[in-house]
């Protein structure tokens, strides 16, 4: 996303015609004197055009998360649904049928999560950059405890059931073009690839490339680049795992 050769013609001529828009917008906003002006509904309309354009593209990116053997079958034949609290409660109840939970601790992971928050139903979280940009922080605990933040957030201290999260499954990278079509309506995605293009034009401003969004469609298997598993190599470069305090394991399942 950081580099304008890869980016395609149309955009790049999109970007072009709107320019002027684009860059009185910027410059209203730092206060800088002596420019053109424009209206918040002409921004917004020209904006709006190029999500237009956006929409016909997929972003390369990556979602964070630790699987069990079936579920990385299921993504690679399958590709992956949008999560909500009845396909948590799905996962946990599989695990404990196939002996990897015990009842009472299922019964308590099904009890207490966060599935059902509006910021986590229906959302597949990628971040659109090499995952070795962001800090051991941001990475660690995603790729540390099986069923992902809605489940961990409630349990990753608890002296029983975060040992038992941490153990289950395989740190994975889900490597996937995802649709921008598909992702949350308008975003602070279509205001970055406008603003990285003004620097690219001279504009003295900066703006982090780093972008994180959230699916909000099903992504199919033809969607699904490959499914990148610790220990291997590129699991290891793409994360800088090998450098982290907190060393990652291979679980049960």
């Amino acid at each position: 996303m950081n580099k304008q050769d890869t980016w395609p013609d149309e955009l790049l001529d999109h970007l072009r015609r709107h320019q002027a828009v684009f860059r009185a917008w910027e410059l209203q906003k730092i206060g800088a004197q002596g420019g053109e002006s424009v209206s918040g509904p002409d921004y917004d309309r020209a904006l709006g055009e190029l999500r237009k354009v956006l929409n016909n593209y997929t972003l390369h990116g990556y979602h964070c998360t630790r699987l069990i053997r079936p579920e990385i079958a299921r993504i690679r034949s399958s590709g992956m649904q949008l999560p909500n609290e009845a396909m948590l409660h799905q996962r946990i109840e599989s695990l404990r049928d196939g002996g990897l939970l015990d009842a009472a601790n299922a019964a308590e992971l099904i009890a207490d999560n966060e599935a059902a928050e509006k910021n986590r139903a229906g959302r597949i979280w990628f971040c659109f950059f090499p995952p070795n940009l962001d800090s051991e922080t941001g990475l660690s605990d995603l790729l540390s405890y099986w069923g992902g933040e809605s489940l961990y957030n409630s349990h990753d201290t608890h002296a029983v059931r975060g040992p038992l999260l941490a153990g289950i499954g395989t740190p994975c990278l889900v490597e996937a073009e995802v649709p921008i079509s598909s992702l949350r309506g308008p975003s602070f995605l279509d205001m970055k690839v406008a603003r990285q293009f003004l620097i690219w034009n001279g504009l003295q401003t900066s703006e982090p490339v780093l972008h994180t969004d959230c699916a909000i469609e099903p992504l199919p298997a033809r969607s699904i680049l490959r499914i990148i598993e610790f220990p291997g190599s590129d699991f290891t470069a793409l994360t800088g795992c090998d450098a982290w305090q907190k060393q990652l394991t291979v679980g049960r399942g």
